[in-house]
């Protein structure tokens, strides 16, 4: 096998063209017609394929672009889903690379990101839409002051932010009205790491201010009745609830690491793990499945994907996969963590497992509970589930010794756990992907 890896390649339509090797997720778009969410979150681990899938599906149905030839002989080509093909317009945004020390510069870094994609529709528009037009006024508007942040601050202004409050919360809205307006039909809207900004705003210690005032304005009245989108699906770590950003979304879903749906499409299942080994002259050992494997997604079995890419592509055993945002709130997490959680964390690492309350379905940044705590060190990928009890409890297991070894760093904030014994207990410890229950 000749195809280049692509390693740190998240853009669907880079892959196809240039020819690199590419694990067929394409009926990911079957079930996404076959769900019909109006809104709906898939929440994953960093890594694991969620900015190239939501690239999958701009590629497919927007309208302004030709996609035939980078779905050829692909799976979804043989559905009769084929036929939506570039049929819808589709708003795509990104927020992994949004970040700032203060509200100010976050939200200058928020418009940024909001820029690519009206510049995206401005080329398309500005043609052919009147910027007098009442329909595009505030369009037009809006994309001459988020340009404004792409310039850089003065001295002694680099606490300012340079759009207004009230334009950048309304900013997706006007985008999605505009596209609306000009298309006669409601675009898919899709939206890449929608959590990144509060995570950030939260270990810089200004979320409050950016996400309760601007953020949840920003998001909300983009998903929350607005007859200008047609479908919205997010990905992300967790879900935000108190920000009122998912509140009173009636037909709102949630696909977490525990959900059927969706399970296959994020990270490697086990036949992908070893045709991709096989293509590239390898086979599945024990010692891949040892540091590799051990991630449960639905009941599916689940390979990450970045560390069995880097493996093959430097083929040296070790640990590939790190997570350096999550890293940091997690260890922050854990050292202000109380004695409820810290007593359980000590039995994880002693017996390899614990059974625990987890609460996947709200975030750690916004609801610091023991229960959000072990959801946010499920949702980030430091632990798997491998049962659940009607009463909410669950297993929850250290899947691999990748996982392991990072784990170790983490706990080592710990001065009750002594040196020896943190080593004794890790190198004692059988991660999940070595026991017979995968």
């Amino acid at each position: 096998m000749t195809l280049p890896l692509p390693i740190g390649i998240d853009d669907f339509r880079e892959i196809r063209e240039n020819d690199y090797y590419y694990i067929d997720k394409t009926l990911m778009i079957q079930d996404f017609l076959t769900y019909k969410n109006k809104v709906a979150l898939i929440t994953r681990p960093r890594r694991f394929g969620k900015s190239l899938n939501l690239s999958m599906l701009r590629e497919f149905f927007d309208r302004n672009r030709d996609s035939k030839k980078i779905f050829s002989e692909l799976k979804i080509m043989k559905t009769e889903h084929v036929k939506q093909m570039n049929t819808r317009p589709v708003i795509f945004l990104s927020f992994k690379n949004c970040n700032g020390s203060t509200a100010a510069k976050m939200k200058n870094s928020l418009a940024r990101s909001m820029v690519e994609e009206y510049r995206y529709y401005y080329k398309l528009l500005s043609d052919k839409a009147d910027k007098a037009n009442d329909d595009y006024i505030a369009f037009y508007k809006t994309y001459d002051n988020l340009k404004k942040t792409l310039d850089p601050l003065p001295d002694g202004e680099e606490e300012k932010s340079k759009v207004d409050d009230d334009l950048l919360k309304a900013s997706l809205t006007t985008l999605t009205q505009a596209v609306c307006n000009f298309y006669e039909q409601p675009p898919l809207l899709l939206i890449d790491e929608y959590d990144q900004p509060l995570i950030k705003a939260h270990e810089k210690g200004f979320r409050e201010e950016f996400s309760g005032d601007i953020y949840a304005g920003f998001l909300g009245s983009a998903l929350k009745g607005n007859p200008y989108v047609g479908q919205s699906l997010l990905t992300g770590i967790q879900r935000v609830v108190k920000e009122s950003i998912f509140s009173e979304l009636n037909n709102f879903r949630l696909y977490t690491v525990s959900s059927r749906k969706y399970a296959a499409y994020f990270g490697l299942t086990a036949p992908e793990t070893k045709q991709i080994l096989r293509d590239y002259g390898q086979d599945l050992s024990t010692d891949i499945q040892n540091y590799y494997d051990g991630y449960l997604f639905g009941g599916i079995n689940i390979y990450n994907p970045w560390s069995i890419l880097s493996y093959i592509d430097e083929g040296v055993l070790k640990p590939y996969w790190v997570n350096t945002s999550t890293n940091r709130l997690i260890k922050d997490a854990i050292t202000k963590a109380g004695k409820d959680f810290t007593d359980s964390f000590e039995v994880l690492i002693k017996n390899g497992e614990v059974k625990v309350a987890v609460n996947l379905e709200a975030s750690f940044i916004e609801l610091a509970t023991p229960k959000t705590l072990w959801g946010l060190l499920v949702n980030s990928g430091y632990l798997t589930i491998t049962k659940e009890f009607p009463s909410g409890s669950k297993t929850l297991t250290i899947p691999n010794t990748e996982v392991k070894e990072e784990l170790r760093e983490i706990v080592a904030i710990y001065t009750r756990i002594s040196d020896n014994t943190l080593n004794e207990l890790f190198d004692n410890l059988i991660p999940l992907s070595l026991c017979d229950c995968v």
